[in-house]
């Protein structure tokens, strides 16, 4: 169906027109305005509107393509169907505007007995800049914020990682599981805010950004496994784990293993982060997201 829709890219109360074949470029304020370019409507856009679409306001074809490509990678990366692409979300998607403070759906489907209804969002997820890069050594392991881990066999050579958005200076790797589905590892760094204050603040905050945004098309449930303080090389930092469940049609999986670590390295005003994110079930990548935790260095 036509009409505007909360921006997928997860701008904060934008919304994105479909017409039927794809999304505008122009965002509005307002769902009840009429289509883009009608007699009349005047163009209503942010700054920075145009970082996950391409288009003519950026006057350079090869940014343009770079931006379209990240806007798919970072669609594409959590729909259970690539055909989800071109369609727009249906009344079940849990696709919202970053600072939608409407709970999901209710109870949840078949299948986790235990977990229990996603948490309504407390907090306006911020903007960040997930490809601006600070310098980091080149050593062969994967670097964000004053992170690094190293690479893992068979997933992909690092790159920015777009679906932390709310972050800055991100790098990750991925390795696709099953048509639509991903496996994630990646480091980046997080400014300190009022709603990112502590490490658990941080882990916590993060995790609700996640759900809260398009990474989960049919969200129905989570189950916590882990919320606690450790040590990360020396360094304070609190980790949080989350089973979550996904039921999109025909996917192999229930969901995922989450998990947001959050890492004091000393600075005042940011965070070192990593995010692990394996298939729930996968016992062989479970092993590896524990042996990516257990390799993390603080520094660079």
């Amino acid at each position: 169906m036509t009409g505007w829709y909360p921006d997928p890219g997860g701008q904060p109360n934008r919304y994105r027109y479909w017409d039927g074949a794809s999304w505008s470029e122009e965002t509005s304020i307002d769902p009840a305005d009429p289509p883009p370019g009608s007699p009349g409507r005047l163009r209503q856009q942010s700054g920075d509107e145009n970082r996950h679409y391409g288009g003519a306001a950026f006057g350079l074809a090869a940014l343009a393509l770079v931006v379209v490509v990240v806007s798919t990678v970072m669609i594409i990366r959590r729909a259970g169907d690539p055909q989800a692409l071109d369609a727009p979300p249906g009344p079940g998607a849990s696709v919202s505007a970053w600072d939608d403070r409407s709970p999901l759906a209710g109870p949840p489907g078949p299948g986790p007995a235990q977990a229990t209804t996603i948490p309504q969002r407390r907090q306006t997820c911020p903007g960040g800049d997930p490809d601006e890069r600070a310098p980091h050594p080149v050593d062969g392991r994967v670097h964000g914020g004053r992170l690094s881990m190293p690479r893992a066999a068979g997933y992909s050579t690092p790159v920015p990682e777009y679906m932390l958005s709310w972050m800055s200076d991100t790098q990750g790797i991925s390795q696709t599981t099953e048509p639509g589905w991903q496996s994630i590892f990646a480091v980046g760094e997080l400014q300190r805010t009022a709603e990112f204050s502590t490490v658990r603040k941080a882990a916590h905050s993060s995790m609700e950004c996640a759900i809260h945004s398009a990474w989960y098309l049919n969200l129905v449930g989570h189950k916590p496994i882990r919320d606690e303080p450790i040590t990360i090389d020396g360094h304070d930092a609190w980790i949080l784990t989350w089973n979550v469940y996904d039921d999109t049609p025909g996917l192999q999986v229930a969901g995922d293993q989450l998990t947001f670590l959050a890492v004091d390295d000393g600075r005042s005003d940011a965070y070192s982060m990593w995010c692990g994110m394996v298939p729930l079930g996968d016992t062989d990548r479970t092993a590896l997201d524990g042996r990516m935790l257990a390799d993390l260095e603080v520094g660079g």
